[in-house]
């Protein structure tokens, strides 16, 4: 009989913390200032994205742990790789940058264009443009370097260009098509990356419910959320299920970062990743929030409105490229549980 049967397990409780007080202090603020004076909202809705960062980063607290933790060792398990972008050197990496930042101006350049609406500038209407042309010729370049994903690529950017000022149905699609080029774009410049050669940093999924499963659909929940967002900016559709999806949304999001900064408290790409996902995540929220007050009380084509509503439509398409990034890196890293039923517990 073990002796130690009646002795409690340790315990890994939180370093303290000035988070909690920040977040209740912001949402006490936003609610009064919806009462007597708006800026007083806005006081609120930074002090809890200030508690928020200082709680999913951990900034300020005690980074001691109650046990200390191991790193796992890589299994013996052969790594394939695909002769396009796996292999890829260094030009390629620089190149699928370069066209990711190029996809990310045009939707900038985009989002401008739609928020002014008629009264646009013709220089907007012609760098939105320029930057679209530009930006089909750097994928043309990128489909003749990696042949097969890279035609792939350079399709949807041909579909895009097609569709863009006509109908508000087609040019809804227009922005949809622009949203997810980019953050393909994204995804190819994390996969040919020189750390993407490197061995990965294995741990292991959760068994009860997988973190890929999760990070998958929270992905398709993201795609739906951007496409019914497109169909709000052309006036396809009313607010009202925009609003309502974005909070739906965001809990998946909060719930899939918070559950990989848990189980992946140590590692060195996941959690990062997982922590940027969020704070982008909780921007766009916000974002959302004040674009829908800002076309409440203000007209439209105002300074405020244009901004506001270009800083949202944006950031969504950020939202969708850290989810991508985050989905590629736990693919990368996390081995299934199931993998790990049949073997011998020494």
């Amino acid at each position: 009989m073990n002796p130690d049967w009646n002795k409690s397990l340790p315990k890994h409780l939180p370093a303290p913390s000035y988070a909690p007080p920040v977040l209740a202090l912001g949402v006490m603020l936003m609610f009064w200032g919806l009462l007597t004076i708006w800026i007083i909202s806005g006081i609120g809705v930074l002090a809890i994205g200030f508690g928020s960062v200082l709680w999913i980063t951990g900034w300020g607290a005690s980074r001691r742990l109650s046990t200390p933790q191991t790193r796992m060792t890589a299994p013996p398990v052969r790594i394939t790789k695909t002769p396009s972008l796996a292999t890829a050197g260094p030009w390629l990496h620089s190149y699928a940058v370069v066209l990711s930042v190029w996809s990310f101006a045009a939707i900038i350049a985009g989002a401008l264009v739609t928020s002014q609406g008629t009264v646009a500038s013709l220089f907007v209407q012609q760098l939105h443009r320029v930057l679209g042309i530009s930006a089909g010729l750097l994928s043309l370049g990128f489909a003749l370097w990696i042949r097969r994903a890279g035609w792939i690529l350079f399709g949807l950017v041909v579909l895009d260009a097609l569709l863009g000022s006509r109908s508000p149905g087609v040019s809804a699609l227009h922005a949809f098509l622009a949203q997810l080029i980019f953050a393909d774009t994204v995804g190819m410049a994390v996969t040919t990356s020189p750390s993407w050669k490197c061995e990965p940093e294995w741990t292991d999924d959760m068994s009860r419910c997988s973190l890929r499963l999760l990070a998958a659909i929270t992905g398709a929940l993201v795609v739906v959320q951007v496409a019914l967002g497109a169909a709000v900016r052309h006036k396809v559709m009313g607010a009202g299920l925009h609003i309502t999806f974005a909070l739906v949304v965001a809990l998946m999001i909060v719930c899939v970062g918070a559950l990989v900064c848990n189980h992946c408290a140590q590692h060195r790409t996941l959690r990062p990743c997982a922590i940027m996902m969020m704070i982008i995540a909780g921007a766009q929220v916000f974002l959302g929030f004040a674009a829908f007050t800002a076309r409440m009380m203000a007209e439209d084509n105002t300074p405020t409105v244009v901004i506001t509503t270009t800083a949202h439509v944006t950031t969504g398409a950020l939202t969708l490229a850290s989810l991508v990034v985050l989905t590629l890196q736990l693919r990368r890293h996390l081995r299934p549980a199931v993998a790990q039923k049949g073997a011998v517990v020494p």
